[in-house]
C-alpha cells in the first residue's frame, strides 16, 4: 500500500512537468510598433494563445524623439508617465483592432527607452516569456546593417518567432 501512495504522489509532480513541457507557448512577448509587421504578429499571438492558453503580453518602447525636445522647451507640463500611459491606451485599442475584443485579455507595457533592443532585452528579462513573436518588415537586401529584429533576435535568449508583415507604402507627412 504505501507503494501506491507514493506512485500517487508522484504522478501529480510527473503531470505538472508534462504539462509545462507540451506548452511551449506559456508566456509569449509581442513586441508592438503599429506597424502591419505588427499587426501580423498580434494576430499570430492570439491564435497561439486560443490554442494554448497562453498568456500575451504587449509591449512598446517609445523612444526619445525631436518631439520631446519640441515639448521641453514650451513649459508644457508633459512627461514620461504622459507618454507612457497614452501609450498604453494605444496599445489596447491596437489590440481591440486588430483582433476585437482581446484588450481585457492581454498585458500591456509600455516603457520609455533609447534603445528598442535593450528594451526587448528588459522586457524579456521581466517577463520570461517562452517565445518572442516579432513582426519584421520585408528586409530590403541592399542594408548594410543589421535590422533591428536581427539584433533583438541576436540579443534575447528565448525563442524567437519571426512574423513577416506586409510592405508598407512610405508616406510623406509634409506632402
Amino acid at each position: 500500500m504505501p507503494e501506491t501512495s507514493a506512485s500517487a504522489t508522484q504522478e501529480p509532480a510527473s503531470q505538472e512537468a508534462t504539462a509545462t513541457a507540451t506548452n511551449p507557448f506559456d508566456r509569449l512577448l509581442v513586441p508592438i510598433d503599429f506597424s502591419s509587421a505588427s499587426r501580423a504578429a498580434y494576430t499570430l499571438a492570439m491564435r497561439l494563445a486560443e490554442r494554448w492558453g497562453s498568456e500575451v503580453v504587449l509591449f512598446h518602447a517609445a523612444e526619445a524623439d525631436g518631439n520631446d525636445e519640441f515639448l521641453d522647451h514650451t513649459g508644457v507640463p508633459w512627461g514620461r508617465s504622459d507618454v507612457v500611459g497614452e501609450t498604453r491606451e494605444h496599445l489596447r485599442r491596437f489590440a481591440d483592432t486588430v483582433v476585437p475584443g482581446t484588450s481585457s485579455r492581454v498585458r500591456v507595457e509600455a516603457v520609455r527607452a533609447d534603445s528598442t533592443v535593450r528594451a526587448v532585452v528588459g522586457a524579456c528579462a521581466r517577463y520570461s516569456p517562452t517565445m518572442v513573436v516579432l513582426g519584421t518588415r520585408p528586409r530590403d537586401r541592399r542594408r548594410v546593417f543589421r535590422s533591428p529584429a536581427e539584433r533583438i533576435m541576436r540579443a534575447v535568449s528565448c525563442p524567437v518567432l519571426v512574423v513577416q508583415g506586409e510592405p508598407e507604402a512610405l508616406m510623406d507627412a509634409d506632402a
